[in-house]
C-alpha cells in the first residue's frame, strides 16, 4: 500500500520529514514524494541540465530567461518578470527487512562498526565487545577491553573504523570509539575518542583468534558531552559532531586532520578545525546515536523511544553543509531504539539491540549510497 505525502522545504536549515504508512514490518515498500533542496543540485528541465548554485544567487542566464534560487524554490524570470515558480519533486521508495539476529552475551548494546565481513558490537561501559560474521550470520566471540583513563565511564555511542593500521600487516584498520561523556581536566570540559588496535590471527586448526588493545587517546578539549568522532577515510580526516558549550546553536560538525597513531596521545581544540559548519537546532526532540562517514555524507541514527522522541535516520551532506535527509523510522515500521549504522557491501544497515535491519532508500534525484 503506497501513501504519497508532499512536504515543503522552507530553507536549507529545515528538514524534509518523511512520512508514510505500512502494512507489515518486512519486505514492505513505502513510496514517498517530497520536495527536495535545489541548492547545489542538478535539475533536468526541458531536457536542459541546470546547475543550481547558492541561495539567492543568479546561477545561469540564457537569452532573456534567468533562473535563480530563493527559499529553495526554482524561480524562472523573463525580463525581470516571474513566469514560473516551482519546487523540485523527488520520489523515495523505502523498504526494510531484518538481515540477522544477534545473540548478545552482554547487555546494553550501543555503537557498532563493520569491516570486511565482521560486525563489531560495542556496549555501554566499554568493558567488552562482541564480533559477528555478517556472511554466515553467526556469533564469533566476546573480547574484554581495557578501561581507558582519565574517563573510565564510556558510552560507546559511536564506533567507526578508520583507514590507518597500527602495523602494516594488521588485518583490521584502527577502531575509533567515542566516549560520550566528559571529564573536567584543568578547568576545561574534555571529551575523548579512544583508538583501538583489533587483531585477527589464524590458528593452526584454521580457527580465528582475536585480541584488542588501546593504542591512542584523542582528547577533545573544550567539547561537551555526546561529542562524536567520525573518521573520514576519503580525506584522511576526523569529523567531530558537537554542541558548543559557549552558544546554543545546535549541532556543529568540524573536520580535523586525522592524528597519526605514531604520534601517541594527542589533544585537539575547536580552533584546530580545517572546516566547520552547523546544521542548526534540531526542530524535534531526538537523541543522537551511532554515526558513520561515507563518501561526503555523515549518516546517523537518532532517538530513544517513539513515545517521547522521533526515531530517525539523518543524513548530513558535508559538501553542502546541510541536512540532506531525515527519515522517520517509525513511519516505515521500525519502532525500536536505533543504536548503530553501518554500510556493508554498499547496503545501509541499522543495528538494534538484538538484530540488524537492511534499509533501502531509492530516489529519482539522489543516490544516498554511492
Amino acid at each position: 500500500m503506497d501513501n504519497k505525502i508532499l512536504i515543503n522545504l522552507l530553507s536549507f536549515l529545515f528538514i524534509p520529514l518523511l512520512s508514510c504508512s505500512r502494512d507489515n514490518n518486512d519486505f514492505e515498500e513505502y513510496r514517498i514524494e517530497i520536495d527536495t533542496q535545489t541548492k547545489d543540485t542538478t535539475i533536468k528541465e526541458n531536457s536542459d541540465t541546470i546547475i543550481i548554485g547558492k541561495k539567492d544567487t543568479i546561477i545561469t542566464e540564457k537569452q532573456d530567461t534567468i533562473i535563480t534560487e530563493k527559499n529553495d524554490t526554482v524561480i524562472i524570470l523573463k525580463n525581470d518578470t516571474i513566469i514560473s515558480e516551482s519546487t523540485v519533486k523527488d520520489t523515495l521508495i523505502c523498504s526494510h527487512e531484518k538481515y540477522m539476529d544477534l545473540s548478545p552475551t552482554v547487555s546494553n548494546a550501543q555503537g557498532a562498526a563493520c569491516y570486511d565481513k565482521y560486525f563489531i558490537q560495542g556496549y555501554a561501559g566499554n568493558s567488552a565487545m562482541e564480533i559477528y560474521d555478517l556472511e554466515s550470520k553467526k556469533y564469533i566471540c566476546k573480547l574484554d577491553i581495557s578501561t581507558p583513563t582519565p574517563n573510565s565511564k564510556i558510552h560507546v555511542n559511536s564506533m567507526c573504523f578508520g583507514n590507518q593500521r597500527f602495523s602494516s600487516d594488521d588485518f583490521f584498520p584502527l577502531l575509533y570509539i567515542s566516549s560520550g561523556y566528559t571529564v573536567n581536566v584543568n578547568g576545561s570540559p574534555c571529551s575523548f575518542i579512544y583508538v583501538y588496535r583489533l587483531c585477527k590471527n589464524i590458528n593452526i586448526d584454521q580457527t580465528e583468534n582475536f585480541h584488542i588493545e588501546l593504542v591512542q587517546t584523542i582528547t577533545l578539549k573544550g567539547f561537551d558531552s555526546w561529542t562524536e568522532g567520525i573518521p573520514d577515510n576519503d580525506h584522511d580526516a576526523l569529523w567531530v559532531k558537537y554542541e558548543p558549550t559557549h552558544s546554543n546553536t545546535g549541532n556543529w560538525f568540524a573536520s580535523f586532520q586525522m592524528p597519526k597513531v605514531q604520534d601517541g596521545d594527542i589533544i585537539i581544540n575547536e580552533n584546530d578545525a580545517t572546516k566547520k559548519f552547523t546544521v542548526g537546532i534540531q526542530p524535534f526532540i531526538s537523541s543522537n546515536q551511532g554515526h558513520l562517514y561515507y563518501h561526503d555524507r555523515i549518516y546517523l541514527v537518532s532517538g530513544i523511544s517513539p513515545q517521547t522522541q522521533k526515531l530517525a535516520l539523518i543524513i548530513i551532506n558535508t559538501l553542502t553543509c546541510s541536512r540532506e535527509l531525515v527519515l522517520d523510522l517509525t513511519e516505515i515500521g521500525l519502532y525500536d531504539e536505533p543504536e548503530s549504522i553501518i554500510i556493508y557491501k554498499e547496503q545501509l544497515m541499522i543495528g538494534y539491540r538484538g538484530s540488524i535491519f537492511k534499509l533501502n532508500i531509492l530516489s529519482n534525484n539522489n543516490n544516498y549510497i554511492d
